[in-house]
C-alpha cells in the first residue's frame, strides 16, 4: 500500500504539471511495478487540481434531482454498483466521484449480481422523483436491447415523472449536450456537464451503508 500511495503522489505531481496521461501512467506504473488494477485506479482516480475543482463545483445534492431533468449513463452507473457487489475495489477520485477499478465497460457481460444491481439503481432513481428521467444505454454492449426492455418494464407504473430509455451508439454524445442533471463518472461527460449527481455513491451509501475510500487510501492486492 505504501508504494501505491507513493505512486499516486508521483502521478498527481505529473498531472499538476500537464504531462501526458498515458506516458505518465506508463512511467509511474513501470517504476512501481503496478498491476493493471492499480494502474486503472491511477488513471481513473487522479486528475489535476483545476479539473478536480471544476468537476466538484458541478456536483449537486441529490434533492436537486427532485422535479428536475436527469440523464443517466446507464452502464457506467450499473458497472460501478456491480463492481461493489462482486467485491472489486471502489474509490473516490480526486474530483469527488466514485469510480470502480475494473475498467470493463467495452467487455461488459451480465453476471449473477446484475439483477440486484439493476433493481437497486432503478429503485433509487425512482426515489429521486425527477420530473423527467432519460436513461442512455450503449448499443455496442451485448444484449443492450434486452437490458432496455428490462428497465422499461421496471419503470412502468412505478415512476411519477416522464421517462425515456434510449439505446444509443454511445451515451457520451447525448449526455455531453444534456441540459439537465447528469449521472455519470465518465470524464468526457463530466467536463461538458452543467450539473452532476453521483448516483452510484447514493446507491452504495443508502443501500449498502458503504462509502469508498479516497484513491490514495486504497488497500489493493
Amino acid at each position: 500500500m505504501l508504494d501505491f500511495h507513493k505512486a499516486v503522489s508521483d502521478y498527481r505531481f505529473l498531472m499538476e504539471r500537464g504531462y501526458p496521461e498515458k506516458a505518465s501512467l506508463k512511467l509511474i506504473g513501470d517504476r512501481y511495478r503496478l498491476s493493471k488494477i492499480r494502474r486503472n485506479c491511477l488513471f481513473r482516480g487522479v486528475v489535476d487540481s483545476e479539473t478536480a475543482l471544476d468537476r466538484k463545483r458541478k456536483i449537486v445534492p441529490l434533492k436537486k434531482a427532485e422535479a428536475s431533468t436527469v440523464g443517466v449513463d446507464w452502464y457506467n452507473t450499473l458497472i460501478t454498483v456491480e463492481s461493489y457487489l462482486k467485491g472489486c475495489p471502489l474509490f473516490i477520485a480526486d474530483d469527488g466521484i466514485v469510480r470502480d477499478s475494473a475498467g470493463i465497460h467495452g467487455s461488459y457481460r451480465e453476471s449473477k449480481v446484475t439483477e440486484k444491481a439493476v433493481n437497486e439503481v432503478i429503485k433509487h432513481l425512482i426515489n429521486l422523483k425527477p420530473n423527467r428521467l432519460d436513461i442512455f444505454i450503449d448499443s455496442p454492449v451485448s444484449y443492450s436491447g434486452v437490458m432496455g426492455e428490462k428497465i422499461r418494464s421496471k419503470l412502468k407504473n412505478t415512476i411519477t415523472g416522464k421517462y425515456s430509455v434510449q439505446i444509443v451508439p454511445s451515451a457520451d454524445y447525448p449526455l455531453k449536450r444534456y441540459k439537465g442533471i447528469v449521472a455519470s463518472s465518465d470524464s468526457v461527460i463530466l467536463d461538458s456537464a452543467v450539473t452532476i449527481i453521483d448516483l452510484p455513491r447514493y446507491v452504495l451509501e443508502y443501500c449498502f451503508n458503504y462509502i469508498p475510500p479516497a484513491v490514495e487510501n486504497l488497500n489493493l492486492p
